[in-house]
């Protein structure tokens, strides 16, 4: 765990010059001293510095909330510059938890910050949930999307999800009040990943996502500060391609009795031994298992390996692909989307596990050994 502290936005130990300027949004009826103050003394985390998390972070921090905890195991790579902007190229390889402290840090000094960067687990998500006022679900998986929906619930903490596919996404805001629903009232088990194309798989324009991020930051902001307009029991979907935009009503389901949860008593816990830890592909081969690159096409042609390339969609579509009696390790990027598929294909009797960290932990132990 990355921890990084400073003082409160509101601290008089910081020089004038470094004090942050929020005399435009002190102009608010609906915020003034008193909402300014509120903002100082809230604590959010924000789960996932990526396309979603990127304006969430700016805009939080921009807006004076003191307390930012902010999640993210993976390293940045070059392919999420074009919808992540608080990174630089320079950046490639470094701990996105990392960069994101600094970035926050660099908008708003005040802002006392702490980055974890692990994965969000049934270990450590009631813990982080708990110390905070919100949780923001700016994660790219259903199966963590599903860990903050359960945990917020027995936190009994409010909750701000988002979801971005190619040009169009959700919003929805969980909040422990009987109008309000968890994913599971609309979803009883999770979707599994790999089912609907991330963007990896299917792509994305990188403003779609830092739309749905500042909407996330706004809603944010609207529940610390009590204004009205926070998707009370509503579900919106936005479509970028033609500017639509369609707003349902979403019901609690009827065994619930607020704020608990008739299908949330406790975390799912996960399948230890999934992943594994190798210094190289060709280490693979020693220990009897064949290796399988689940990434797509265009990834596999730009960085080739001696695996054998079998897309994640197609995989998780004909699993038949891979004998019953042989053991396989799937490597992607950074180890998120093999993961996803080992965990599916463990479901239906196949001997899979998952490279751990990807091809970015490969690349980064091979660095270490040449310096």
């Amino acid at each position: 765990m990355i921890t990084y502290a400073m003082t409160s936005p509101l601290c008089p130990l910081l020089s004038s010059a470094m004090q942050p300027d929020y005399s435009r949004q002190l102009l608010l009826k609906e915020i003034g001293a008193a909402g300014q103050a509120a903002l100082g003394r809230s604590r959010v985390l924000v789960v996932g510095a990526g396309g979603l998390g990127s304006p969430v972070l700016q805009y939080l921090a921009g807006a004076g909330v003191g307390y930012l905890g902010l999640v993210d195991a993976d390293t940045l790579d070059a392919s999420n510059l074009h919808r992540q902007p608080i990174f630089a190229l320079t950046d490639v390889g470094k701990s996105k938890a990392e960069l994101a402290r600094d970035a926050v840090l660099k908008i708003n000094p005040g802002v006392h910050v702490q980055a974890h960067a692990v994965r969000l687990t049934a270990d450590n998500a009631l813990e982080l949930i708990s110390g905070c006022d919100v949780v923001v679900d700016c994660s790219d998986n259903f199966r963590t999307k599903f860990l903050i929906t359960d945990a917020a619930v027995l936190a009994r903490k409010p909750a701000v999800f988002a979801s971005v596919y190619q040009y169009e996404g959700q919003l929805q805001v969980y909040k422990p009040q009987a109008g309000h629903a968890c994913l599971r009232c609309l979803w009883p088990e999770a979707t599994a990943d790999g089912v609907v194309g991330n963007c990896a798989e299917a792509g994305v324009l990188g403003p779609v996502p830092g739309i749905f991020g500042s909407l996330q930051a706004l809603l944010t902001l609207k529940i610390l500060l009590g204004m009205p307009g926070q998707l009370d029991g509503e579900l919106l979907l936005l479509d970028f391609m033609n500017f639509s935009s369609i707003k349902l009503q979403v019901r609690r389901h009827a065994e619930c009795a607020a704020p608990d949860c008739a299908r949330i008593r406790e975390l799912p816990r996960e399948e230890s031994g999934v992943e594994i830890e190798l210094g190289s592909l060709a280490a693979a081969a020693a220990r009897g298992l064949e290796v399988i690159d689940v990434r797509n096409l265009d990834e596999f042609k730009t960085r080739p390996t001696s695996a054998r390339h079998i897309p994640m969609s197609s995989l998780l579509a004909n699993p038949s692909v891979l004998c019953s009696t042989a053991q396989y390790v799937l490597v992607c990027a950074s180890g998120k989307r093999s993961l996803a598929t080992a965990r599916e294909l463990r479901k239906r009797g196949l001997a899979v596990r998952s490279l751990a960290g990807g091809l970015q932990a490969l690349d980064r132990e091979a660095n270490a050994i040449q310096e």
